[in-house]
């Protein structure tokens, strides 16, 4: 669903950026005995966060140059990037715009976004005839918001507190008067939360997603009556179900009918819902997520069309909805999401590991589907994007998984460079967490420009493998997973032969943490050992101290799922917390954020700065002005990398003595 897409979207690091006003010599870099040219990435393609209109006929997407713009194309009539329009005379390197969606009612692009990049979250519009800007709410956070299915209307979730004083509302905003009314608050037994909205047919009722007693193990759909306000739970609040593993569709099957998503049973699955019988029944039972699930129409009946993916694979799929047959099954090696469906066409959003973006149809009949490309890249751009190749890995871990008996293995992509750096001078750098995806990554193709070789692997938490394997590190935050990312280090230094001291671990928030916590893990956790000695680390708006980030970041409930209550476990927490561990640093550590961060406060990194600093230990900080949760804009993006490139110039040039420097870069 778009919510898991722009969540994604949203914990990754958007390094892809672009200028035509800036000369190519400006964004050729220095490393090593070679210069790494990055304007592809920010001249050739500078293009990112795909989405469709509804017709499947303008495709928005934002272009990083002296200013971030929102975009769009009709790819009707164009199918140049270069040919495109702002859709608002705004920079989102300075705000946040999340999840834009083309409304077809009034002509007007509608996000959530904020105005300084401090995560103040609203919803704005712009009409495309007239690039100004208009905010339609003003509370502190929206969590979830949808349209009617006329498009007149907005139903949202509104975040006016939290913790103890948390305090959420079920709002509705009509487009054409402005009124904006309260529908319901929620009850401390069940706490609404992110994830989208589906409005009944009839504007009767809403279905969203709430949390029991707020913990983000226990999500479940409920369904508010708009007019008596009663709530009803339609999931079972007894078992376990993921924050990521629920979540619903958008429009209706009838009046009554609806079907929505829950990985109660393990996998993400379809459910049915008749709220004549107010009954909910269980669909599918695959033993993989699905995930996505649209109506199409073959003739004059209604078929789903399915979406199951995996960091290796997707499969489309038709089921016969009255039977819950599937029809057929194909399966493709790109990472697909459904884009935009008109009747039997579906079109889809594409890209790979090795694909940087594709549009593809997929015309569906009652026995087959056909696909058919509608946008690539040409052969010349995509060499100029690409300088990898990839290869597959399954990595034994520390434990045995109990449904096989054996050894645990863990998935990841090795992304080996064309031109790699000189033997005895081999850099390998290894994603701390978020990685694993079939997906292109503008930073890891850098990277390989560069003569880098990247490891992105999955460890426990990961998803992509089903709800118990994505909940392998709820409360163990700093735990097991980070034993993974060191048995991964020490299966890679050995099949590359590459020694430790040339590995190094980056990440960005969880991963900045995972980071930190790599290269002074203390060497047991949870009763197991583990070792390995990284020559170096970079992180990006990661967090060292556990408890601070719970007490000043603008998603706190994240910590209590991710590590615990820190008022019950602060010794645990404070174990697990690099800042306390900082004596052991293996290697040089290069620290960087941005001041605008509320997600993660900038002081996660400020604090283990002035703690090496006290130590006297190798490390470098760089602070972005003006920057939330990540890297946005040319300038920024240009700095990250040379900052990135410089850093691994030094380490290099001490690669016989990292850890007996005395000097503070």
């Amino acid at each position: 669903m778009k919510t898991k897409r722009w969540i994604i979207m949203m914990l990754t690091m958007v390094c892809v950026a672009s200028s035509a006003q800036h000369k190519r010599s400006d964004l050729l870099l220095k490393f090593q005995e070679r210069h790494v040219d990055i304007a592809p990435f920010f001249e050739d393609f500078p293009y990112s966060q795909f989405s469709l209109s509804e017709d499947g006929e303008k495709l928005f997407f934002f272009k990083t140059s002296e200013q971030n713009k929102l975009q769009w194309l009709d790819i009707t009539k164009e199918k140049d990037f270069s040919k495109a329009t702002d859709a608002v005379d705004l920079d989102f390197s300075k705000r946040n715009c999340w999840q834009p969606i083309y409304n077809e009612k009034d002509g007007c692009v509608y996000w959530i976004g904020d105005e300084r990049n401090e995560e103040i979250i609203n919803i704005y519009r712009c009409n495309l005839l007239a690039p100004g800007v208009e905010k339609l709410t003003d509370v502190p956070y929206i969590y979830a918001w949808d349209f009617s299915p006329d498009r007149t209307r907005i139903a949202y979730v509104a975040r006016l507190a939290q913790n103890e004083k948390r305090l959420d509302e079920l709002r509705m905003l009509d487009l054409r008067t402005g009124r904006d009314t309260l529908v319901c608050q929620d009850k401390p037994d069940f706490r609404y939360t992110w994830g989208d909205i589906s409005w009944q047919p009839q504007g009767k009722g809403l279905m969203l997603l709430a949390l029991k007693d707020a913990d983000r193990t226990y999500a479940n759909i409920i369904y508010v009556d708009t007019e008596t306000k009663q709530t009803t739970v339609l999931t079972d609040p007894s078992k376990p179900g993921s924050y990521a593993g629920t979540s619903v569709m958008e429009r209706w099957f009838s009046d009554d009918v609806c079907f929505f998503f829950s990985d109660q049973d393990g996998y993400k699955n379809l459910y049915r819902f008749d709220r004549r019988t107010m009954k909910t029944e269980q669909v599918t039972r695959f033993t993989s997520d699905i995930d996505d699930a649209r109506f199409v129409t073959v003739g004059k009946k209604k078929y789903l069309f399915l979406l199951q993916s995996n960091p290796v694979e997707t499969s489309l799929m038709l089921m016969d909805i009255a039977t819950g047959k599937i029809l057929y099954k194909h399966s493709s090696d790109l990472s697909l999401s459904i884009g935009a469906v008109q009747g039997d066409r579906v079109r889809l959003l594409a890209n790979a590991a090795s694909v940087v973006f594709r549009i593809i149809d997929a015309r569906v009949g009652q026995k087959e589907m056909v696909l058919s490309e509608v946008l690539e890249l040409s052969d010349e751009l995509n060499a100029r994007l690409i300088h990898s190749d990839v290869e597959r890995l399954s990595i034994p871990t520390f434990d045995v998984d109990p449904n096989t008996g054996k050894t645990r293995t863990l998935h990841a992509y090795l992304y080996k460079p064309k031109h790699p750096l000189p033997e005895g001078k081999e850099l390998l750098m290894i994603e701390s967490f978020y990685g694993g995806d079939n997906r292109y990554n503008a930073e890891y193709q850098i990277l390989n420009a560069a003569g880098i070789t990247v490891l992105s692997p999955s460890p426990r938490g990961s998803t992509g493998f089903g709800r118990d394997f994505a909940a392998m590190n709820d409360k163990d935050l700093g735990g097991n997973e980070i034993l993974d990312i060191i048995y991964c280090a020490s299966y890679i230094s050995e099949k590359r032969n590459i020694p430790s001291e040339r590995i190094g671990v980056f990440g960005m928030s969880h991963g900045g943490y995972a980071t930190m916590r790599l290269l002074t893990f203390p060497g047991e956790v949870n009763g197991h050992k583990g070792s390995f000695r990284f020559g170096f680390g970079i992180e990006t708006a990661g967090f060292c101290d556990i408890i601070y980030q719970h007490t000043h970041s603008n998603i706190p409930d994240w910590t209590m799922l991710e590590a615990g209550d820190p008022q019950k476990e602060a010794a645990r927490l404070i174990e697990r917390s690099p800042l306390y561990h900082a004596a052991n640093l293996t290697g040089p550590l290069l620290l960087l954020h941005g001041n605008h961060d509320n997600r993660v406060h900038v002081e996660g990194s400020r604090l283990m700065h002035r703690m090496l600093t006290h130590l006297k230990l190798p490390h470098r900080y760089v602070e972005f002005e003006g920057l939330g949760h990540g890297i946005k804009g040319i300038d920024n993006n240009r700095r990250f990398y040379r900052e990135c490139f410089r850093f691994l110039d030094d380490v290099i040039r001490h690669d016989s003595s990292l850890y007996l420097w005395d000097a503070v870069w």
